[in-house]
């Protein structure tokens, strides 16, 4: 039985008024964050908090349970209220899919997207890794040059390729088996940061596929680079006249209000809908938060989206199946 004062609360100095003190100020902590997350234009680090609706819920179920245990009513019902505003935005990435069945006679194709981290030497787990999956289509991000010596082997089995490696974090790879036509470096808006294009010929017919890697949110300028460059991205997506698939690291999640302009302006869905939120990194598994993606303009049909094993790499990588309709 907790001891409790006259007034009915934990006695002073007993640990379930210390416990009630540290949730108290837990929550009061947790609630100031979760309101300013939603102030993300403010400043690049209420930006950042965004992208964290999964962990804003499980830190606000322990103040939940506290409360519970103490006797404290109101303040229980307010760290649940946290929990459930913190998944309105996660929880239709459960059941509201776009995954679907091919069309009759569609040939599907196989996808998988890694940011391999440009310091990672477990090469080999990546090569286990595409020979066990088969994928049709590879494409790596923070690819250097001793990448690139490490995992030349896949230029045999995929003889479409087209590398730019680089030895900071900005270096991409795309492998194909299907024929790819004007593999090129593209470069969007004036934020410096590369992305490869190429059409890619499928069975069902041509499609535009564009790996990229946004720099990182990791001051105000990152943020601001990053945002011009997704923002530039979605609107040259959004100018194609053939259906267009979208993947790599865009270093933002999306709960994150970047990357709704970027899949709107672009018109794109997200492979995972209807699969779950995914996390990819860190490569912590279910703590993680979800930035590597699969996107596509409406033409293109998804299934069997998977976050797949880890490589070494501080991303997991993930992969995915489309079809034209």
């Amino acid at each position: 039985m907790k001891p409790t004062d006259p007034a009915g609360g934990p006695h002073a100095g007993s640990p379930a008024r210390r416990l009630l003190h540290f949730a108290r100020a837990s929550l009061a902590l947790l609630g100031a964050a979760f309101v300013a997350a939603q102030f993300g234009a403010l400043h690049f680090t209420l930006d950042n908090l965004s992208n964290f609706p999964v962990q804003f819920a499980a830190a606000f179920l322990p103040c939940a349970a506290a409360f519970a245990y103490l006797g404290d009513r109101r303040l229980a019902l307010l760290s649940a209220a946290g929990v459930a505003l913190s998944l309105v935005p996660v929880v239709p990435w459960y059941f509201s899919g776009t995954s679907e069945p091919p069309a009759p006679g569609a040939r599907t194709v196989k996808l998988l997207v890694s940011n391999v981290y440009v310091h990672n030497r477990q090469h080999a787990q990546l090569l286990r890794l595409v020979d066990r999956e088969q994928p049709d289509v590879v494409g790596l991000v923070e690819l250097n040059s001793r990448w690139l010596r490490k995992i030349a082997r896949l230029r045999a089995s995929y003889p479409y390729h087209f590398e730019i490696p680089d030895e900071e974090f900005v270096g991409l790879a795309l492998y194909s088996r299907l024929p790819l036509a004007n593999a090129r470096f593209l470069r969007v808006g004036d934020t410096g940061t590369p992305a490869i294009s190429a059409t890619m010929k499928t069975p069902d017919g041509e499609i535009e596929f564009i790996l990229t890697h946004p720099v990182s949110p990791l001051d105000t300028d990152h943020v601001r680079r990053r945002n011009a460059q997704l923002r530039a991205l979605g609107r040259y997506v959004g100018s194609l006249q053939r259906p267009v698939v979208v993947a790599g690291d865009l270093n933002a999640t999306m709960w994150n209000r970047n990357y709704r302009a970027f899949a709107e302006l672009g018109g794109l869905q997200n492979a995972r809908a209807g699969h779950g939120i995914g996390p990819t990194w860190p490569s912590i598994g279910p703590l993680g938060v979800p930035i590597d993606h699969i996107l596509a303009t409406t033409p293109v049909r998804f299934r069997n989206f998977r976050v797949l094993e880890s490589i070494g790499s501080d991303h997991l990588p993930v992969s995915a199946e489309f079809s034209l309709r």
